[in-house]
Order: structure tokens, then C-alpha cells, then sequence
């Protein structure tokens, strides 16, 4: 399941850099700024998609599905940096298979959170977490407990099915070894890890509002940046 939702269309990538390379007229200085949070949208659209299709989404109000989707999308989005981490390059590889690296990142007014992402993915890539993993991980995170929501315990049950999911994976997967909490614990440490990169985008992107970086429509209304 998880796979349909990886990677971007051709159709879309193709439609974002061909409008990189048409605005010739666009300072250079911009240009990181624009390809980082253009690739961004169609990651995070992705993720609502993904979340869409999980079981237990449509049990939700869509009131609280909004909450959630409002709240988990820069989270989600960073586990997804942690799976296009390229270790050689200590880098990120975006959609289009191009590596961005700490410098696109202070170019385009990122240095902000730079730095913290990369030990996280790091840190990510030595732990050796397969795709489902990475899947009951990212259902863990999208039916986490949010301000705001209508029915919390509904969400609260969700995300437990999730979570003894992964216990038993884990549990399948090294044979009922001893060592199964302790990996089944680190890997729910994360969700801390996440919730302090999602506190640190939400911080530069008001901070990207004050240098006068608008960002595109979307992710404004989606990470809730303020007016």
C-alpha cells in the first residue's frame, strides 16, 4: 500500500521543473527557496493521500481527519527526508532524484532547521528500518492525540491497533527475542524526535513570514502559518 504513495507522478514532476527551467528571470537567490517547498507540496499531498487510505481514517469526522492531517504533515514529511537520506553525501534526495544538501538549504533561508534533520536522519539510517516500519510508523504518527480533537478516544484506538501492529511485527520478525521491547521502544522514541522537528518547521516558517519567504498557498494553510 505504501508504495503507491512514495514517490510523485512523472506528470507532476515533470510539470515543477519544467516551470524551474522556463523562469529564467527569477533571481538565483530564489531558486532553492522555490524548488524545496514546490517538491515539499507534492510530498505532503502524497501524505494526505497515504493517510486517506488508511484503515480507521474514514471512521474519523472530518473535522477531526482535517486536525489530523493539519498536525502530522511536517512529521510524516521528516520520515519521509529520513527515507531519501543518502549517506555518502550526508544529503537529502528529493522526487526528482537531486541531492539537496546543507548549502540548497541555507540558500533558500532553511539553516534553520537544517542541521537538527540531518542528525535525525542520521540517527534514522543506522537504525535499519524496513518499509513496514516506516508504514505502521507513519500510521502511528497520523493518529497521534492533537489539540482540538472531537473524539480523541476514537483516534486513541486507532492508533493503538497501529501500535500493537508494529509490536507484533517486530516481535514476528527477530523471533520473539529478548531484544524486542528494547527495538519496539526506540522506534516510539522517535515520535519525540518528530515532535520536535514538526515544533521546528512550524518556527521557520513563521520565521520565513518575517524575511518576507512567502510560502506557497498550500503549505500555509495546511502547517497553519499566521497572518
Amino acid at each position: 500500500y505504501q508504495e503507491g504513495y512514495e514517490q510523485p507522478s512523472e506528470e507532476d514532476l515533470k510539470r515543477v521543473t519544467q516551470t524551474w527551467q522556463s523562469d529564467e528571470d527569477e533571481e538565483e537567490s530564489d531558486m532553492p527557496f522555490r524548488q524545496i517547498t514546490e517538491m515539499t507540496i507534492l510530498t505532503v499531498q502524497l501524505i494526505v493521500e497515504f493517510a486517506k487510505g488508511l484503515p480507521g481514517f474514514a471512521k474519523i469526522s472530518q473535522s477531526d481527519q482535517i486536525t489530523l492531517l493539519k498536525a502530522c504533515s511536517s512529521e510524516v514529511m521528516m520520515l519521509r527526508v529520513a527515507r531519501r537520506y543518502d549517506a555518502a553525501t550526508d544529503s537529502v534526495l528529493f522526487a526528482n532524484n537531486q541531492a539537496y544538501t546543507r548549502d540548497n538549504y541555507r540558500k533558500a533561508g532553511m539553516a534553520y532547521v537544517i542541521e537538527d534533520l540531518l542528525h535525525f536522519c542520521r540517527c534514522m539510517y543506522s537504525m535499519m528500518m524496513d518499509n513496514v516500519h516506516y508504514a505502521l510508523l507513519t500510521a502511528i504518527v497520523i493518529f497521534s492525540d492533537r489539540p482540538g480533537l472531537e473524539q480523541p478516544l476514537l483516534v486513541e484506538e486507532i492508533q493503538r491497533y497501529y501500535l500493537n501492529t508494529l509490536r507484533v511485527y517486530i516481535l514476528n520478525q527477530n523471533s520473539a527475542s529478548p531484544r524486542c521491547p528494547v527495538i519496539y521502544g526506540k522506534i516510539l522514541g522517535i515520535l519525540t524526535e518528530l515532535r520536535t522537528l514538526g515544533m521546528q518547521n512550524s518556527n521557520m516558517c513563521i520565521s520565513l513570514k518575517l524575511k518576507n519567504r512567502k510560502l506557497p498557498p498550500f503549505l500555509e494553510d495546511i502547517w497553519d502559518v499566521l497572518e
